[in-house]
């Protein structure tokens, strides 16, 4: 078993890093060739081009020679030490999100909604696209399975966007047989946060607990706003395409940066604090005594 163990481990160091570098470009390239020429369907594609250089890139900023007190080795030598702490924080952060974001989809539904809200995620001219269909499908499968009485559609107007997607999303969900009194649109929101607290408003009780339902990549973060809203809520997704997953994760975890902005900035002040003591550190034992 420990001889089992200590291959797996040394076939995922050797092996992970190849194989999650072909993925991401695969993924960028197909993504560009399906979807849109955005840099949010491109994320995939640079994160593979970054892991490519990568390890070229530290390798240049390594001090050579040995240990003296001069500039260009100390300022390599920092330069190193915070690009290597950099990575290893940003790569630390990423797991982590990646193991919160499948252990918070693996929990079941604990709660009877009130309500079953929807988020939106843009038209295609005044059409619901497969992604927001998903969704909606989804949505509507699950106020039937927990019997909730409302079903919220969640979107505002974009400035490419003939109708709210609100609106398109409760046509859609009629359509295909959706009670019309029991489908309710909600039209002013622009992000997901506004999603939430616009369609919350339309409760007969704010701290009713609610279904969200959103596509499985955006899962996690949406349970996160949910939490920070004080909502009592519980967050399922709907299928998403593997080629569009790599991209959508990562701006998903760039989004969470984001909406953590405050501490992700003291780490990265505590990492250069770090490197700039490791240089004064090893200038010091340098120096001529």
């Amino acid at each position: 078993m420990g001889l089992a163990a200590l291959v797996i481990l040394v076939a995922g160091n050797v092996l992970g890093y190849p194989a999650l570098t072909v993925i991401l470009l695969w993924s960028g390239v197909t993504v560009l060739r399906r979807e849109s020429r955005s840099l949010g369907n491109a994320l995939a594609l640079l994160g593979g081009a970054a892991l490519v250089v990568l390890p070229a890139a530290l390798r240049w900023l390594e001090p050579t020679g040995v240990v003296r007190d001069d500039a260009e080795y100390l300022s390599r030598y920092g330069l190193h030490l915070a690009a290597t702490l950099f990575v290893g924080y940003f790569g630390f952060c990423f797991s982590v999100f990646l193991v919160a974001s499948l252990l918070y989809r693996w929990r079941p539904v604990r709660l009877t909604p009130e309500a079953v809200v929807v988020l939106g995620a843009g038209l295609v001219n005044d059409q619901v696209p497969p992604l927001l269909a998903g969704r909606l499908d989804q949505g509507w499968e699950a106020q039937r399975r927990y019997g909730a009485p409302l079903l919220i559609t969640s979107g505002g107007q974009g400035d490419d966007e003939p109708v709210p997607e609100g609106r398109a999303m409760r046509d859609y969900l009629i359509d295909r047989g959706a009670e019309p009194d029991r489908v309710i649109a909600e039209t002013a929101s622009r992000n997901t946060a506004e999603n939430l607290e616009l369609s919350r408003a339309l409760l007969s009780d704010p701290h009713a607990p609610v279904l969200v339902v959103t596509s499985s990549y955006h899962v996690f973060r949406a349970a996160l706003l949910t939490r920070q809203l004080g909502m009592r809520a519980h967050v399922i997704g709907s299928g998403t395409a593997w080629y569009f997953l790599p991209s959508a994760v990562i701006r998903e975890f760039i989004g969470i940066l984001r909406d953590q902005l405050r501490f992700h900035v003291a780490a990265v002040g505590a990492i250069l604090a770090v490197s700039v003591m490791a240089v004064a550190f090893v200038a010091a034992m340098a120096a001529p005594q």
